[in-house]
């Protein structure tokens, strides 16, 4: 079938950067391209279905489509998938015992190698202006060639990726590099408006 005959794309985000092998953590996610033919079924009348196995790490998010090398991408769709609250809450309950890097609207961790968002009393407008996050390195050249004259890393993202609500509670975790850091700026901004609200973290 033509439709079935250009190959299928998945990228899958893991909610823990360090669950990729080595060579994938940089990009952020494990890609895969797979033929129908080796994952799927053509039954009457004209339909189609395909299955193909995930990894058994927590995954933020998913995206797939099809593509060829001549046309790019032919369509996609992504889908972001909610974190287990049992998660949030073994996490919520490992902060308890530590003291926040930084206070601001959120109160940040440090924990594992990674910043964690942690807001008491959380609605869901308080998580839907996306989050930034600045990292200043010790050394410039841990960056990418596209970034040092900038002075730092970015990343941005939307809460739904990097975390979730449960009772009452908001609690967002995003993976740090490996390279040594100097400091960390972080809040969240609406274009237009400006920063909501910001905090610095010196070097972990």
């Amino acid at each position: 079938m033509a439709d079935t005959a250009p190959l299928f794309f998945l990228h899958l985000t893991p909610r823990n950067r360090a669950d990729l092998p080595p060579d994938r953590r940089k990009q952020g996610f494990a890609d895969f391209t797979f033929a129908f033919a080796s994952a799927g079924v053509s039954f009457q009348p004209g339909r189609c279905a395909a299955q193909f196995p995930l990894p058994d790490y927590p995954i933020a998010a998913l995206r797939t489509g099809q593509q060829t090398p001549a046309a790019g991408e032919l369509w996609s769709v992504e889908l972001i998938l909610p974190p287990d609250p049992g998660q949030l809450r073994a996490a919520y309950a490992a902060l308890s015992a530590t003291e926040p890097a930084a206070r601001n609207y959120f109160d940040l961790y440090l924990m594992d190698n990674q910043l964690l968002y942690l807001r008491e009393s959380c609605a869901a407008t308080d998580t839907a202006a996306n989050f930034f996050l600045h990292i200043v390195p010790e050394d410039l050249t841990d960056l990418p060639e596209n970034r040092r004259a900038a002075g730092f890393a970015h990343g941005g993202f939307a809460f739904a990726r990097q975390g979730g609500h449960f009772d009452g509670k908001c609690l967002a975790a995003v993976p740090l590099p490996d390279y040594p850091i100097k400091e960390m700026r972080t809040g969240q901004h609406i274009p237009g408006q400006g920063d909501l609200w910001s905090a610095t973290i010196a070097a972990p």
